[in-house]
């Protein structure tokens, strides 16, 4: 291949990238509470984030050049501020099969465990930055709470003293904060083991032909765990909303008690739709990639630096995991 090609092959991603820059900075002006005049209030967030998206997709592009696997440069996807964060992440393309099982151990496992190295560092200057409020009852209808992770969870007491949110106080996130926060979520994603994920290259090149019973099982798991995260954000909003009609009762203020199991139903029903969404999105997925849930590799044993990563992706899932990664109050 020549060097004119290969720089061809950069110029679409580096657009791209340049595209996402721009995306995320303005979604994170908005974020931020600021305008399109202080648009630079927005790198607090994109810069962060896009360093742990780009140490993402590096470490699979690294991992497969050292495997001397062709692989396309990161393709960023841009999206309209107004919709979401300004990014739906980035993607390689792997334009070759990969002939080992150590290869693809290697190359899946390489992308979440460099991004996660960054995410962790952002998400600790994050959490330093945040402040913690008191938030009284009233306040919280409508209040967008971020979902808890075991590594989440215990970043915030470390740093402030307290499990949060609790007691009507949480942490205000900082724009970096939630760039960290961003990429836990979009790694913990990635390591579900079904599809073209990481996770499912991870599992296919840590079980082999078992994988396929695996993947098939966690499919059908998924929409069953959302009625499981449905059924407790239902009651524990509910029992907040009739505590919520007591105290208003208590101060003369009337009662909502009325209105209670409806609020509580639709907070319990937005919390579990990723769970329900996620089945068929990966089933589009699968279909799009070729209709088998994963291509055939090698059939060679795994090295022990390939199961000690393994097992490191294994943990970091379990870290990462946040049962409920989104929950907007009644």
């Amino acid at each position: 291949m020549s060097r004119s090609l290969r720089l061809t092959d950069w110029r679409t991603p580096i657009l791209l990238f340049a595209l996402t820059a721009a995306t995320t900075t303005l979604a994170g002006a908005e974020y931020s509470g600021a305008g399109l005049s202080q648009w630079w209030r927005g790198l607090h967030f994109s810069l962060p984030l896009l360093a742990i998206l780009l140490t993402h997709e590096l470490g699979h592009y690294i991992a497969a050049r050292r495997h001397g696997v062709d692989v396309s440069p990161p393709y960023f996807i841009p999206l309209p501020p107004m919709l979401g964060i300004g990014t739906l992440g980035a993607v390689i393309r792997i334009r070759e099969p990969i002939a080992s099982r150590n290869a693809l151990m290697q190359i899946g496992a390489a992308g979440p465990l460099s991004g996660f190295i960054v995410a962790m560092g952002v998400l600790i200057v994050g959490i330093h930055l945040s402040p913690v409020e008191t938030l009284a009852p009233a306040n919280t209808s409508g209040l967008l709470t971020e979902g808890n992770s075991i590594l989440y969870a215990s970043l915030k007491y470390l740093v402030h003293g307290e499990f949060l949110p609790g007691a009507n106080r949480d942490m205000m996130m900082h724009p970096m904060a939630f760039a960290g926060w961003i990429g836990l979520f979009i790694t913990m994603i990635n390591l579900i083991p079904v599809g073209q994920l990481d996770g499912g290259h991870v599992a296919f090149a840590w079980f082999g032909d078992r994988y396929r019973r695996i993947s098939g099982r966690v499919h059908a798991l998924l929409p069953v765990f959302g009625l499981v995260v449905f059924g407790w954000v239902f009651l524990d909003e509910l029992a907040l909303l009739r505590d919520r009609a007591l105290a208003a009762a208590l101060e003369g203020g009337g009662s909502v008690a009325a209105v209670a199991w409806p609020d509580a139903l639709t907070t319990g029903f937005g919390a579990a739709m990723p769970w329900f969404m996620w089945p068929f999105l990966l089933w589009l997925l699968q279909r799009l990639s070729g209709g088998d849930a994963h291509p055939p590799v090698g059939g060679d044993l795994l090295s022990p630096g390939s199961r000690r990563a393994a097992w490191a992706v294994a943990l970091l899932f379990l870290l990462i995991f946040m049962p409920v990664p989104m929950r907007v109050s009644s």
